[in-house]
């Protein structure tokens, strides 16, 4: 009997799944059925990776992406192939999507898939025999699927200060070339957020327009810029061999205590004295934190190997930890390890530090409120200073949490109405992670039912990676 699976969603994540679907073994794909779904707009490429402004550039460098991580020197070929410069580190998002599209393409004329190029509005489940229907256009599509994988990373967007609805308060950036259809003159703009899509944002604003810009966050931390250097790092603590005793001993636990014993290790064992030291003179806020690396780039380098090495062992290690031990972790390491493993290309922190030292570019402290006024906007700083703007442009990234929830896509929000899945604690869908199936509170883990992506970025620590959503891809599909 054929097995209909359903993919929602055709961004990195649902490509990720039809990759690891490329790899079932020709007598069982010769009893599936793939139906991909995404509107044409997104199909092949994603949100991140749509057509957009050349500015917006892939935070990654060349060599560290690719539509399959078994092969991760395609990028860098198809580049060559089609007439591009590989000398440069880093290329658009915009042309990693057109690379992205044209090799699902290809894996969709070899593998049986059928592509439905429209957006779902519903999704049903049939507890019964547990397959899913699936609504277009609130119509009923003709086929039952058998197994579902969502894959659809449309997240929303935060509003911290409540600003939703203002005319002069832009709460979606992306895509960034929409900034183009302004009127910039004479104006003074604020940025909310100092993470990456706060840097394509300034990063645009500084280079096509004469604004003021003013740029502030909770942290005020900005990420690292990347340093790019061949060497291997000689691990003592962070091995694969210790991985493997962490994961396949009795005890299905990992403790803040343990972590720390690790962490700190290698510290020493890369020259550095701890983490307090460390981090009071390599890392800092604002725009200090950025020119930090051009400064210590041998030290800069190493941090940020060992918190993507961090990032990689948390996968698996992560949903060992007790919520408390998660908690103390984010508190102590959290941030900086996100700003180290997820950093800048050098280009956007040269043109953020130039504008800085030029005074266009001031970053705020401790601003606690954001209220509307007649002519635009007033930033209330902590020690009751005050800092007037004509617009505001949210640039805090997208996440699923149930504060936001109701800003969540229709489809999303149906879901968690008939209570099929639920908003994990650490954000996103909870998800067994050893198989990534969903965690329903009305049905427990959902037998037919998968989610990808930045769908489960909270269970699944900094799911953003192409690699790291790839090999999760390949638990839900290759286990069964």
């Amino acid at each position: 009997m054929t097995k209909k699976i359903a993919i929602v969603g055709m961004g990195v994540s649902g490509l990720a799944v039809l990759l690891a679907f490329s790899r079932v073994k020709s007598d069982d794909l010769a009893n599936i059925e793939l139906y991909c779904f995404d509107d044409a707009k997104h199909f092949g490429r994603g949100i991140p990776f749509q057509s957009d402004h050349k500015s917006a550039l892939i935070n990654s460098p060349i060599n560290d992406i690719s539509f399959d991580y078994r092969d991760m020197e395609d990028f860098i070929k198809w580049l060559a192939e089609n007439g591009y410069d590989t000398e440069k580190n880093y290329v658009s998002r915009s042309l990693y999507g057109k690379y992205l599209s044209e090799r699902a393409d290809d894996f969709i004329h070899k593998l049986p898939v059928r592509t439905i190029k429209e957006s779902i509005n519903d999704l049903h489940y049939l507890s019964k025999t547990k397959q899913w229907q699936i609504t277009i256009k609130n119509e009923v599509f003709p086929t039952l699927f058998d197994e579902l994988h969502l894959a659809c990373g449309q997240l929303s967007t935060s509003d911290p200060y409540q600003l939703d609805g203002n005319a002069n308060y832009i709460s979606d950036p992306y895509p960034i070339q929409k900034l183009a259809q302004m009127n910039w003159n004479s104006k003074r703009i604020a940025v909310i957020g100092t993470g990456l899509a706060a840097v394509d944002v300034l990063k645009w604003l500084i280079t096509n327009t004469k604004t003021s810009l003013i740029a502030f966050s909770r942290s005020n931390a900005f990420p690292s810029s990347r340093v790019i250097d061949n060497q291997p790092i000689p691990w003592q603590f962070f091995t694969q061999e210790k991985l493997q005793t962490l994961l396949h001993r009795e005890t299905k636990h990992f403790s803040m205590e343990e972590f720390e014993e690790l962490f700190l290790g290698e510290l020493q064992n890369l020259g550095f004295k701890d983490w307090e030291s460390t981090k009071n003179q390599f890392l800092a806020t604002g725009t200090q934190g950025i020119a930090l690396a051009s400064q210590f780039p041998r030290q800069l380098f190493f941090l940020q190997q060992l918190a993507s090495r961090v990032t990689d062992w948390f996968t698996d290690l992560w949903p060992l930890m007790t919520p408390s031990d998660q908690k103390e972790y984010q508190k102590i390491y959290g941030k900086a390890i996100i700003n180290l493993r997820n950093p800048m290309p050098e280009e956007s922190a040269q043109i953020i530090l130039e504008a800085s030292k030029t005074k266009r570019l001031t970053i705020v402290e401790d601003v606690e409120e954001v209220n509307v006024t007649d002519s635009g906007f007033s930033l209330t700083v902590k020690d009751s200073s005050e800092q007037r703007v004509d617009m505001v442009i949210n640039a805090t990234g997208y996440n699923l949490t149930k504060e936001n929830q109701t800003r969540a896509t229709p489809l999303l929000q149906s879901l968690l109405n008939q209570q099929l899945c639920q908003i994990d604690p650490l954000g996103g869908l909870a998800i067994f992670p050893e198989t990534v199936q969903v965690i329903s509170p009305k049905y427990g883990i959902m037998p037919t039912l998968y989610a990808h992506g930045a769908l489960v970025n909270g269970v699944i620590y900094q799911n953003n990676s192409t690699i790291k959503i790839q090999k999760l891809a390949e638990r839900a599909v290759l286990r069964q």
